[in-house]
């Protein structure tokens, strides 16, 4: 609780170091004011870092708790406070020259000062009261000592001599462990990563204590590295395992001593639990160079670890990993049996049990942990049939009651060993999404952005910062990968595993995010407590609810809305009443139908009238929606940020008031039907990525020009279509190369069909920092003259795709840099082997439906993909 007060206090500190950089009216009217909750602000940023610290030894948890909860609620309305006079501000630049001369309406500053001064008065309350509490609890001794929790719990084996599932992966790595390499001397180095729980430990331990594999080393090593420790520590636990006396060496003789002890020698070390250094991230590649090969001498180091890239780290290359995979269903049935019917021998006393029992092996997906907790669980209920049955039906009520206690600590030390608190907050998110969803990544950041979760930071943007998270979480077993692009791991969806999953909605819970029932599905308010005003400030309505739950309760503290499914019959009436709301996602949801069947929101104008209700509104997806038009109306979003629109069918108008959005970042219009977008266009001057901006004649039209992207400065992603009446005027040849923070650009000449219009593109001239170029349905038989080396000189990823192109340049010049290449349903001859000479760096290939390509790598033929091997 007291990480998540810290990323909510640090956000909001951000925001009014933004306030005063960057709204100097703003700063100026609420100057005292500000600088108060700049200070306490700064006053809290370390006391709830103390509080966590006295968390974890109170016995009186529940009061800090309390204080807490106190401190959030005022930490969000300081963020709404500050949210409200940056929409103010946005006001005040829509009125005119004269306008601006009238006197300013004094209501409002004296409103936001009291306002703001109350906010300040509540956070110093809030904080002189954790301030007298903490300093009492550490006058007074509790009695609790600190002690070390285990970090990985062990529910040991009925049988040992038994393994599940793991006999193919037993014989893959002691072929890697024992494999002759002919250069000499040699030294295997194998990491097997997987989520907690998962048996990675199990697995190595089988390889540690295989007959086979003893005989071949001379000396054989294990250390439980796990959370805090050093390098010395390890050096001094490696000369233990070998009978070495460590207590009077100090920390170089440690490191000479060992080497002496394994010079000459074969060996294997095994590091089992290893985390990253926080302080040192190539502790472990630092480790793995110190220590000594030998001629004729083959030796091995094993880690096991929950983050990918700890592996990755442990040397430059040859590194083989082992991705540990859950449990097949045959394989956890059996293991299941094993412990819930040990009674009965590992027989299943009848049907009942049967079908409970897979429903429940559901949930645990494949963990063997949690398959061996849960069946040991419920051996002692075997007996009663309505128990198990309403351990089923009330499955995340394990959670909230401490049965699944290993469980859930061994997967809770991965979300605590997340490295900042923002991160944890991110994942929290996914606790909204309906079990074994697929979650699109797009919309995840989106949401993240849109609730100031993730910020831009340096030089980064927040969805670049936010696409970096998302492979954080996936690189650390949090998240599953369900599709990524390949050349360099980024993801497009992904999934929970349920078990996470019950980890995640316990502490969403906990920190009032949202509210849970015994099922694990999601509430507006407590079922069994009435009393508990509490409401959510995350909520979504899906199939999986039940029908009297779908209404949309008023709420003023909900953030974040999504729907899955159709609108509820209140859907919109009550919208005003949510005035904290930052994230409204409706994708592929039914507010708007053109049908006989009248849906609850019939028409753009009502939808949209109660979408402007929502002034603090920062990101807006109404992607596969059947919206016809964005009516003028959208103006009143000031703090609209991401407006998300693509794949609207019907979309044939966006009025020209969507200028006046000037904090808008991301604009994606992509697979809508527009003639055009309206002009001024240029004024975002915010935006970072644009999608769907059709190239126009503006002597047909009145929409903007392709010349108006010259003030947009800060764009990094521009995916462009080109018309049937596409027109590049002189002036606008260079207007891409004037955008130096350009870094994807997409073209597609889909509608395009004509050889002169194609030939205008000649002239273009490239971004001097495309990192990225995807070109689809050029129907030309040569490339634009831009297409070249020579101008793409910091190309790292080409895609083309559907194209009538002869080669992919006149001549053999050399793309030194791409190291990413896609071809899709190209019709020439090429040479795979003639690719890979003109472009050295190549270490990802993706080739399908090229028919006349020849000499391939195999696996291209195969599955279409190559990929450079380390």
């Amino acid at each position: 609780m007291t990480m998540l007060a810290e990323a909510l206090v640090q956000a909001v500190t951000a925001q009014v170091l933004s306030a005063a950089v960057h709204e100097a009216q703003f700063c100026f009217n609420f100057k005292s004011e500000l600088e108060k909750m700049k200070n306490w602000l700064e006053k809290m940023n370390c006391l709830v870092v103390d509080a966590d610290k006295k968390l974890k030894l109170s016995s009186e948890q529940e009061t800090v708790k309390k204080y807490l909860g106190e401190l959030r609620e005022v930490i969000y309305e300081a963020d709404n406070a500050l949210t409200d006079c940056l929409i103010r501000e946005e006001e005040k630049k829509k009125k005119t020259f004269f306008s601006c001369l009238l006197p300013l309406e004094p209501v409002f500053p004296y409103q936001m000062g009291r306002r703001l001064t109350n906010i300040n008065s509540d956070m110093k309350k809030v904080h002189d009261e954790l301030v007298k509490y903490l300093s009492a609890s550490a006058a007074a001794p509790d009695g609790m000592s600190q002690h070390i929790i285990s970090s990985r719990p062990f529910v040991g084996s009925l049988n040992p001599q038994k393994t599940y599932g793991l006999d193919g992966d037993i014989e893959e790595l002691k072929g890697w462990i024992l494999k002759d390499d002919e250069k000499e001397p040699a030294m295997n180095y194998i990491g097997i990563v997987g989520m907690g729980g998962l048996g990675k430990t199990t697995l190595a331990q089988q390889l540690f204590n295989d007959s086979q594999i003893l005989d071949h080393f001379e000396k054989t090593m294990w250390v439980c590295v796990s959370g805090n420790f050093c390098e010395q520590w390890i050096l001094k636990r490696l000369l233990s395992k070998v009978n070495e006396e460590t207590s009077s060496l100090d920390n170089d003789e440690i490191l000479r001593r060992l080497i002496t002890v394994l010079n000459g020698k074969s060996y294997l070390i095994v590091l089992d639990d290893v985390w990253p250094y926080k302080n040192k991230s190539d502790w472990l590649k630092d480790l793995c160079s110190k220590l000594p090969t030998s001629v004729g001498k083959s030796s091995c180091i094993i880690i096991t670890t929950r983050n990918e890239h700890v592996a990755q780290k442990m040397v430059l290359r040859n590194t083989q990993i082992h991705y540990h995979q859950p449990l097949k269903s045959k394989d956890s049935w059996d293991l299941f049996s094993e412990y819930a019917f040990r009674k009965s021998n590992g027989q299943c006393p009848g049907d009942h049990y049967k079908d409970v029992s897979v429903h429940i092996l559901k949930k645990c997906g494949g963990l063997p942990l949690a398959i061996k907790t849960l069946g040991s669980l419920l051996s002692e209920k075997v007996d009663s049939p309505l128990e198990w049955t309403d351990i089923s039906n009330k499955f995340h009520a394990l959670t909230t009651e401490g049965k699944t206690v290993d469980v859930i600590d061994s997967l809770q030390l991965s979300y605590d060993e997340l490295p900042h608190t923002s991160l944890k907050q991110c994942l929290l998110c996914v606790s909204i999404y309906p079990e074994d969803f697929e979650i699109d990544a797009r919309q995840l950041i989106h949401w993240w952005v849109g609730e100031g979760l993730v910020q831009q930071k340096d030089s980064k943007t927040a969805i670049e910062l936010g696409y970096e998270y998302l492979a954080e979480l996936v690189n650390r077993c949090l998240l599953e990968v369900v599709d990524r692009r390949w050349y360099d791991g980024k993801v497009y969806k992904c999934k929970i595993h349920d078990m996470v999953r019950e980890v995640i909605i316990k502490i969403a819970g906990e920190e009032a995010f949202c509210i849970f029932n015994e099922q694990g599905k999601l509430m507006q308010k407590h079922e069994q407590n009435e009393q508990n005003e509490q409401k959510p400030r995350w909520f979504r309505i899906s199939e999986d609810l039940d029908e009297d739950k779908k209404e949309l309760e008023d709420n003023p503290k909900l953030r974040t809305f999504f729907l899955m499914s159709s609108p509820p019959s209140n859907f919109g009436k009550n919208f005003g009443i949510l005035e904290s709301l930052r994230v409204l996602d409706l994708s592929y949801s039914k507010v708007v139908e053109y049908s006989i069947t009248q849906s609850p929101v019939t028409s753009v104008e009502d939808l949209f009238s109660h979408i402007s209700s929502l002034k603090r509104l920062a990101c807006l997806n109404l992607s596969g929606t059947q919206i016809r038009e964005v009516p003028s109306s959208i103006q009143k979003l000031l703090n609209l940020q991401l407006l998300v629109l693509n794949g609207c069918k019907k979309l044939v108008k966006i009025h020209p008031s969507i200028k006046c959005l000037k904090r808008l970042i991301v604009l994606d219009v992509g697979d809508c039907p527009l003639d055009c977008l309206p002009k001024g266009l240029g004024n975002l001057c915010l935006l970072q990525e644009l999608t769907g901006f059709k190239v126009v004649n503006p002597a047909k039209t009145q929409g903007c020009a392709l010349r108006e992207l010259r003030g947009l400065k800060k764009l990094r992603v521009l995916r462009i279509v080109l018309s049937a009446d596409t027109e590049i005027s002189p002036d606008e040849i260079g207007v891409l190369s004037s955008l130096s923070n350009l870094k994807v650009v997409t073209i597609d000449a889909d509608e395009c069909k004509e050889q002169e219009t194609l030939g205008k593109l000649d002239g273009l001239k490239m971004p001097p920092n495309l990192r990225e170029l995807y070109v689809r349905n050029y129907h030309s038989k040569t490339m634009p003259n831009w297409f070249h080396p020579n101008v793409l000189s910091g190309l790292q990823y080409l895609c083309v795709e559907n194209c009538d192109i002869a080669k992919l340049t006149s001549d053999q010049s050399t793309w030194k840099h791409v190291e990413g290449l896609c071809l899709k349903l190209l019709n020439y001859e090429e040479d795979g082997d003639n690719l890979r000479k003109i472009m050295p760096a190549l270490r990802y290939m993706e080739i399908r439906h090229c028919s006349k390509f020849k000499n391939l790598p195999r696996e291209v033929e195969e599955q279409g993909v190559w990929r450079k091997k380390n």
